[in-house]
């Protein structure tokens, strides 16, 4: 399908819609049979999802829509003629397949989701559960969050969270498990079970991440105290480009942790609002306002004109929950 995007785009200059890609699947199925043997479904919600995916990227959102190699992971999505049943799953041309997994959530089903993770197959399934977000409350107060390395986060009240580090910890078996594979040979059943035992390890890293963010993002939703939460809005891929940082900066999963945070606040009735990057949190007196012309990062404690004496990233998270608040009153003075 990407091929028949780029022929169409150097000969028209325009690019093809999802309906478009979808109407030339009969002529790709003759010319490739083995597509028969796949839900009709999934083939055509791949085309409405790389039209998507062109889209995001004329609007600069993402990269360029690249190939899938078959037999390398994936997954396919299926909506009509699949269920839920108390003990399986059933599954266009697949039938019914057990699953192990916990109570049924209540609502009604859009789409199942199959994707091969580390050996296994899991089964992602949207529900409509019917109800809608709550409107925003007013908040008079919000809470500052300082992202960082040491602490993950930093609260404008002084609390914290050190980073866990996963990746760090898993560092040591890792690299004896990928250097089991690239012993191994090409093609061999050895260098199969060995490829998955390094993808079984990276899952388990990236559960542990997930599950400490969203264990830190539960606690602070469900405070009272926090009306609302101002963080910044790092670019983190240009960040990444830091290669002494890049390694620390991806196993602390900044753009997960937003993104859960964002929901859930959302879920009721909060609001996370954005301060700009190039906001000087760190260099200015959360105090009396004055900016510092530089701070060099190893600086954990300064001190400032006035003669209070800051921590760097409590300091800040202060300095992002006053900016944040300003951009609140600006954002409702602007939709009054």
């Amino acid at each position: 399908m990407i091929v028949v995007q780029q022929k169409r785009y150097h000969r028209t200059g325009k690019s093809m819609s999802g309906y478009d890609l979808q109407n030339m699947l009969p002529k790709i199925k003759k010319q490739y049979p083995w597509l028969c043997e796949v839900n009709s479904q999934s083939l055509q919600i791949v085309c409405h999802d790389l039209a998507g995916a062109y889209t995001r990227f004329f609007k600069k959102k993402a990269r360029y829509p690249s190939f899938k190699k078959k037999g390398c992971g994936g997954s396919f999505t299926s909506i009509n003629g699949s269920r839920l049943d108390d003990k399986n799953i059933h599954l266009p041309k697949l039938g019914d397949i057990r699953y192990r997994g916990g109570k049924r959530p209540s609502g009604d089903i859009k789409r199942f989701t199959v994707r091969y993770r580390a050996g296994k197959f899991y089964c992602s399934i949207l529900f409509d559960d019917g109800c809608k977000l709550p409107k925003e409350k007013v908040a008079r107060k919000a809470t500052g969050i300082d992202l960082g390395l040491i602490d993950i986060i930093t609260t404008s009240d002084g609390e914290s969270h050190v980073s866990p580090k996963f990746m760090k910890s898993a560092r040591k078996e890792l690299r004896k498990k990928q250097k089991a594979l690239s012993r191994c040979v090409k093609g061999s059943n050895r260098r199969k079970k060995a490829r998955i035992a390094v993808a079984k390890l990276h899952m388990k890293v990236a559960n542990q991440r997930k599950d400490f963010n969203h264990k830190i993002t539960c606690i602070l939703v469900s405070d009272s105290k926090n009306q609302a939460f101002g963080i910044e809005s790092l670019a983190v891929r240009n960040m990444m480009k830091n290669h002494k940082l890049a390694g620390a900066i991806a196993d602390a999963g900044w753009y997960q942790f937003r993104s859960f945070l964002t929901y859930k606040a959302a879920a009721v009735g909060k609001r996370v609002i954005e301060v700009d990057r190039f906001y000087p949190s760190s260099k200015a007196c959360s105090v009396c306002g004055v900016v510092r012309e530089s701070l060099a990062l190893s600086e954990r404690k300064w001190t400032c004109e006035c003669g209070v004496t800051h921590q760097r990233d409590v300091n800040a998270a202060r300095n992002i929950a006053f900016e944040a608040l300003r951009n609140s009153a600006r954002r409702d003075r602007v939709s009054l």
